[in-house]
């Protein structure tokens, strides 16, 4: 019964994984969408471009590509200058033909509502287009550029303190019930797509950013529907996710929890093969170490139930990680002080 949802989640997960960039942009959205792009001239040799081929070329007459920042599964990362206001932004620009008969024009109405976007824990995104690549339509979006690193990162660095983790659970929870109440789904929460922003403030190291908000509403209703594929990643899809059901705002909340405690622990809840990562997830719930005592596994274990309607929503989660954050740092400091000499 498993086969062909397996099956999809293999075929699109593994793209989705991969890693992204050592240099990262902030999404979310401000601005107008540009009209489908000038054609971009192909190489003469008809050969395929190579990923820094489009160095010195403008999308849309006004972003410039500088450099190649990164490539993921989905597309490619580069720094760009816009040319109308003279600022330094990054472009993604998608590497599969995302458009439809309707594409421009569906495209403007998902800009729209992601314009409206404005939270502190959400990436900000500029602008949205299409151009012509190669003679093959190619969905781009403009992004704020800034240095940090990713959650990804951070975790392969060390873990995190606990009240770091609960603090960045928080914002990021905050953000999904402000992008759930406007009917907007993330659909791949995962460590990568958590930017860590450097504060800049007395004992907080990053701002916790949720980024690529908005990608699955501008390419998912056309390719990913037509294909029978869905967006996300096979470490941390919902279980509805993996049985390709319809999903909604628990399912962003699952991925959360299953993040959550991996910057806890250091692995991740459903390691092995997209196959096996995806049945394990369907037939058992994630271990939750009793060492991090019962207000950890309450809210860990509220955020990752296998029933999507038992699971804390994302206002009572973040309420809860809020509390845990001001318990562990309190209890970080009362263990500093007495480690101290």
């Amino acid at each position: 019964m498993y086969s062909s949802t397996v099956s999809t989640v293999v075929d699109y997960s593994l793209q989705a994984d991969r890693p992204l960039a050592v240099r990262y942009a902030r999404c979310g959205l401000l601005g107008v969408p540009h009209p489908k792009g000038v054609p971009l001239t192909a190489p003469s040799s008809g050969s395929p471009r190579p990923l820094d081929g489009l160095i010195g070329v403008s999308l849309a007459d006004r972003f410039r590509i500088d450099r190649l920042i990164g490539t993921g599964g989905m597309a490619v990362v580069y720094e760009a200058t816009d040319l109308a206001l003279g600022r330094t932004v990054a472009v993604k620009l998608f590497r599969l033909d995302t458009a439809d008969d309707a594409g421009p024009e569906r495209q403007t109405s998902e800009v729209a509502v992601l314009a409206g976007l404005n939270h502190f824990a959400l990436v900000t995104l500029f602008d949205a287009g299409t151009a012509i690549v190669d003679g093959t339509a190619r969905t781009f979006i403009v992004m704020e550029l800034v240095d940090g690193t990713d959650l990804r990162t951070r975790i392969a660095a060390g873990l995190p303190p606990r009240s770091e983790v609960a603090t960045i659970g928080a914002d990021l929870a905050e953000a999904l019930h402000y992008v759930h109440e406007r009917g907007i789904i993330h659909r791949d929460i995962k460590p990568a797509n958590v930017l860590l922003a450097p504060s800049g403030f007395p004992g907080r190291a990053a701002h916790a950013k949720l980024a690529d908000f908005g990608i699955a509403r501008l390419v998912d209703a056309t390719r990913l529907t037509a294909t029978g594929s869905f967006l996300g990643t096979a470490g941390y899809l919902s279980p509805e996710q993996a049985l390709g059901t319809t999903i909604g705002a628990p399912s962003d909340v699952y991925s959360l929890g299953l993040v959550l405690l991996e910057c806890l622990t250091g692995e991740r809840a459903y390691p092995g093969t997209a196959i096996e990562s995806a049945m394990a997830r369907l037939q058992r719930d994630p271990e939750i170490p009793p060492a991090f005592g019962p207000d950890w596994a309450a809210v860990l274990g509220g955020m990752t139930h296998r029933e999507p309607g038992e699971r804390l929503s994302p206002a009572d989660a973040a309420v809860r990680l809020r509390l845990l954050a001001q318990s562990e740092a309190a209890a970080e400091a009362v263990a500093g002080a007495a480690d101290a000499p």
